[in-house]
């Protein structure tokens, strides 16, 4: 007969008994009043039993389905099965597992304390740059090429395998020095400033306790350095734009790049980075993507008629469905460098072998020029036409300096960069016009 709860709640006895419900399933009681579940079963012609709990923690409703699970498990099972057998190796299973996650768990921990006593132990100075360099440099938008270039060049070849800790300043000094002889000032500055912040690094992780670099000054071995404010005066731009450009041997698509620099005021890498999907004519407008931007912020440049005329001449050049100046390979721009070559090779007294045989078509009046001196300059033909000079900033796509201002002052100034832009173009229009005999 079947149980029920009533019944079990009920139910006293002096003395131990086992109450069936069937299909299996039992209640044993005890004169104390104890009430337990057990399923029972035969396996290979012999007697099982085997506990599934107590009552009331565990309901008649919830006794019968685990009874039913076992027995249809049985029922089902291939070869005989034993459902205490199986809670047996259930039960070891779960040791056996928590006896693998502490033996895992203390692989781990001594595999941390091995990384630890690593990172405690003494660093060659390649060890500290391979580190300096994966959670810095690598961030740098070039992904760190300038700096490795520089490094594997002039500096690990002569204190790479050096203990971090062991080099001296004046293993620093010689080094800087080898590059000082080589006429390398500029890049004898980076270097020194490049190591400093290697160090720096390690220091502030807790790697080293010193820095070899302190009280080495820069300008022992860089000079001091010169900002350069080049700007080209209006007669140079009358003499650049009408004759100078014309007659010289540059690229038809470089004569174009010069027109477009000085009616855009963009950087160079902006210009040799630009793909066509940056370029609308129809909109006027020219968006340079935050990658290629200095500051890491998308710029919109208002194209004035003379910047569309420079940008038509370039695109009757251009052989590509993607970039404005292709590389060779053709699978991405060319290196921001090298109209800045170009234009310098123009300029020189020494031409180099396998270089330009034009060497002094560009030479201007006022000295030797570069491609970010035709930004300058365009920035001051703007002051010259009244542009107010942070509408100018904003044309140049400049960080705001003061912490405070550029916090609270988001204004993007449009209208006025558009009317500062359409002066600009004008300007150089006028001053490109053919020169009358």
């Amino acid at each position: 007969m079947a149980l029920s709860d009533t019944g079990i709640k009920k139910y006293k006895t002096e003395k131990r008994i086992f109450l069936s419900d069937g299909n299996g399933l039992y209640l044993e009681v005890t004169p104390t009043g104890v009430k337990r579940w057990w399923y029972r079963y035969m396996v290979a012609g012999k007697n099982r039993k085997i506990a599934i709990g107590y009552y009331p923690e565990v309901t008649l409703m919830h006794a019968r389905k685990q009874a039913m699970t076992m027995r249809a498990e049985q029922k089902n099972a291939d070869v005989p099965l034993d459902p205490l057998e199986e809670r047996k190796k259930e039960r070891l299973a779960k040791i056996a597992q928590a006896e693998e996650e502490t033996r895992q768990a203390k692989l781990l921990r001594q595999q941390q304390e091995a990384e630890q006593a690593q990172i405690n132990s003494r660093l060659t100075f390649q060890q500290l740059y391979d580190r300096w360099f994966k959670a810095v440099i690598s961030k740098h938008k070039d992904g760190g090429e300038a700096i490795a270039r520089m490094f594997k060049k002039d500096v690990l070849p002569f204190i790479g395998k050096m203990y971090a800790e062991d080099v001296t300043r004046q293993n620093i000094s010689n080094l800087l020095l080898n590059i000082v002889e080589r006429d390398a000032k500029v890049i004898a500055g980076r270097v020194l400033t490049s190591i400093r912040q290697c160090y720096g690094y390690g220091i502030g992780i807790g790697l080293l306790e010193n820095d070899p670099t302190s009280h080495l000054k820069k300008t022992a071995f860089a000079g001091k350095s010169v900002i350069r404010e080049r700007v080209l005066s209006e007669e140079e731009l009358v003499h650049l734009l009408n004759v100078a450009l014309p007659e010289s041997k540059l690229s038809l698509k470089g004569k174009a790049a010069v027109k477009i620099i000085l009616s855009s005021a963009v950087r160079i890498g902006e210009l040799l980075k630009a793909k066509y999907q940056d370029v609308d004519l129809g909109k006027k407008q020219w968006i340079i993507p935050k990658e290629n931007a200095k500051n890491g912020k998308e710029h919109l440049i208002h194209l004035s008629d003379y910047a569309i005329q420079a940008f038509q001449e370039l695109f009757t050049y251009v052989e590509h469905d993607v970039w404005l100046f292709p590389d060779r390979s053709k699978t991405t721009h060319v290196s921001v460098k090298t109209l800045t070559k170009q234009i310098g090779d123009r300029q020189t007294d020494s031409p180099l072998q396998g270089r330009a045989s034009d060497t002094t078509s560009l030479r201007l009046a006022g000295g030797k020029w570069t491609p970010h001196d035709l930004r300058r300059t365009a920035a001051t033909l703007m002051g010259s036409l009244k542009v107010q000079p942070h509408v100018i900033e904003k044309c140049l796509n400049h960080m705001e300096e003061n912490r405070m201002v550029r916090t609270y002052q988001h204004a993007s100034l449009m209208e006025e960069r558009q009317e500062a832009f359409e002066k600009l173009g004008k300007k150089l229009s006028i001053l490109n016009r053919p020169i009358r005999l």
